[in-house]
């Protein structure tokens, strides 16, 4: 190369590699890769690209870019591994930089997850209106390739999807942001507590990805949420966690359709993704669910990685840290003239335990001791203390519910369990007469609708699987394009067109080798190389003992094109 474009903030180096092919006067696409990576054995990858060191080789000699640089600061990388161990980010680095290999989603926690990437590349309106003004051309944004982000931090707008996909198309291609391929054909607009979450996420996404946090063990992590659980009273400092409680609080804060837009539902039997995370073990998720109990549980994304909730010496053990949330929660509560019952509910733990508590801690509010050695709690509703306790805790819960108008009752109360138990137990009937319920309306599917919207999306997705690298035609293929495979094939009686069209369109194990075949046979010749064979059955990625019952087909695709080949040898060796 004897050129190379500088990155812009926050580009995507997928999109600087772009910018390089438009400048580089290659007639060939494939002339652009033998430029950058010395090599056509390559494919454009968005997220996590490979051979960054190849490309480092082929800088201009005054180049002061290396691999390290890239990766973190025009790559995902930074988002997608936050929360993997070391050992496995090392071993992803070491991929994307000698490009031996593709870069392992499942180390990511994407497969596990069942997380369905983004399929087109996404733009900001006015971040593609300010480039060209200051850079005099657009560019992708890495900010904004991220699934699971949909709108802009810097403008707080809704992302807009592009006509250009990130796969599927042409692999071996680096496509520009242009106007041609950014077209806002639809103003898009989100019901103001949804914009809120989803301007959450993206705050919490671009932290991760500007700063090169130091990698954690899942340990780390799983100890980091212990603290805030137990502080927050979804947990015991014996590993008991109350996991319907905590997903209960966790839907409601949320709500189900943006739990949905983020690929992070929660199914309505016990475990899921969410339960998995509390717990003792080591599987890795998804970044973004990270992010959404990190945020849950009001912890700042900095501190999660770089403070050690809980602690105030290193040598300090887990179980005295959360002692001494535990006793602190404790005496907090023991003055909202609550009931030991009452307390050790919200505690989520035993009569037993909070009495041996008091004693320790010393506490005497407003308990005695009687002879059966139990405690009593003493009658003061007639106090004037507690005339003057009521009218607090009633001006208070008003005050809250004046501060956070969206929230529920119930969201408000999650963060003050003192205050709402008082008033429950004392002042029940004022309360239920300023309890606030939002409810959420479940829409019906209107198939017929859906069907008619589903069919053209279809179409598009058939029509890209026939176009590009060949992939078999099939329900389960289609689905997880359109990133509805959990449910397209099982309704499929309720979407008679798209049915219809699909099954028009699905092919056999035999046809669709023979579509690979020609495929193959098209690649070759635009590469230059010999049509044989064996070259053929690589370059498809045919097994041999298929090869066999296509081979009439082979050879009359081969005859058509004017090559010979000796069959009858191929078959031999293949025997």
């Amino acid at each position: 190369m004897n050129f190379f474009p500088t990155p812009y903030p926050d580009e995507i180096l997928y999109s600087t590699l772009a910018r390089y092919c438009m400048r580089s006067g290659n007639i060939k696409e494939i002339h652009n890769f033998e430029d950058l990576f010395g090599t056509r054995n390559c494919i454009a990858t968005m997220e996590l690209p490979t051979q960054l060191d190849a490309l480092i080789e082929n800088m201009p000699a005054n180049s002061k870019y290396t691999a390290e640089y890239f990766i973190y600061k025009h790559t995902l990388f930074p988002f997608l591994a936050a929360f993997i161990p070391e050992e496995r980010a090392n071993k992803i680095i070491k991929t994307m930089r000698n490009g031996e290999g593709a870069v392992s989603y499942m180390s990511l926690g994407l497969v596990t997850s069942s997380v369905t990437l983004n399929r087109y590349f996404r733009f900001c309106p006015e971040c593609f209106k300010e480039d060209i003004e200051r850079f005099g051309e657009p560019y992708w944004h890495r900010s904004h390739q991220i699934t699971g982000v949909f709108v802009c931090a810097k403008h707080k707008i809704p992302l807009y999807n592009s006509t250009e996909l990130i796969r599927g198309g042409n692999r071996q291609r680096f496509i520009s942001a242009t106007h041609a391929n950014c077209i806002v054909e639809k103003e898009i607009s989100f019901p103001s507590d949804l914009m809120e979450k989803m301007l959450w996420m993206a705050e919490d996404a671009e932290i991760l990805l500007n700063n090169h946090f130091e990698f954690k063990e899942p340990d780390w992590f799983k100890n980091q949420f212990r603290v805030k659980l137990i502080e927050k009273g979804y947990a015991r400092m014996n590993n008991y966690i109350h996991q319907k409680k905590l997903k209960e609080d966790f839907i409601e804060f949320y709500g189900y359709e943006y739990l949905k837009l983020v690929q992070s539902s929660l199914p309505d039997k016990s475990g899921g993704w969410l339960s998995d995370m509390v717990r003792k073990n080591d599987r890795t998720t998804y970044a973004i669910r990270y992010l959404l109990l990190t945020r849950f549980l009001e912890i700042p994304v900095v501190e999660l990685f770089n403070t050690k909730l809980g602690f105030n010496d290193e040598n300090e053990s887990n179980i005295d840290a959360y002692q001494e949330l535990w006793d602190q929660r404790l005496i907090e509560l023991s003055q909202s003239g609550l009931s030991i019952r009452e307390i050790a509910d919200i505690l989520k733990s035993s009569t037993k335990t909070i009495r041996k508590a008091i004693d320790r801690l010393g506490i005497e509010p407003f308990w005695k001791f009687n002879g059966g050695g139990k405690y009593i709690y003493k009658k003061y509703t007639d106090t004037e203390e507690f005339k003057i306790k009521r009218e607090e805790y009633r001006k208070k819960w008003l005050e809250l519910h004046a501060q956070y108008p969206d929230r529920s009752s119930n969201q408000i109360r999650r963060n003050n369990d003192g205050l709402y138990s008082w008033l429950k137990k004392y002042d029940s009937e004022w309360l239920e007469q300023n309890y606030r319920r939002i409810k959420t309306t479940v829409n019906t599917v209107d198939w017929s609708k859906r069907d008619v919207e589903l069919l053209p999306l279809v179409k598009e997705v058939v029509k890209e699987m026939k176009e590009s690298k060949p992939e078999r035609i099939t329900w389960t293929t289609i689905g997880s394009k359109l990133g509805i495979s959990g449910w397209l094939s099982k309704r499929k009686e309720k979407l008679p067109l798209t049915k219809a069209y699909i099954e028009s369109e699905l092919e056999s194990l035999e046809e669709y080798h023979i579509r690979k075949i020609k495929w193959a046979i098209e690649e070759l010749e635009s590469q230059g190389k010999e049509i044989t064979l064996w070259n053929l059955a690589e370059t498809a990625g045919v097994k041999p003992k298929y090869m066999k019952y296509i081979m009439r087909e082979i050879e009359n695709l081969l005859i058509e094109k004017g090559y010979s080949t000796n069959i009858h040898e191929y078959l031999h060796n293949v025997r």
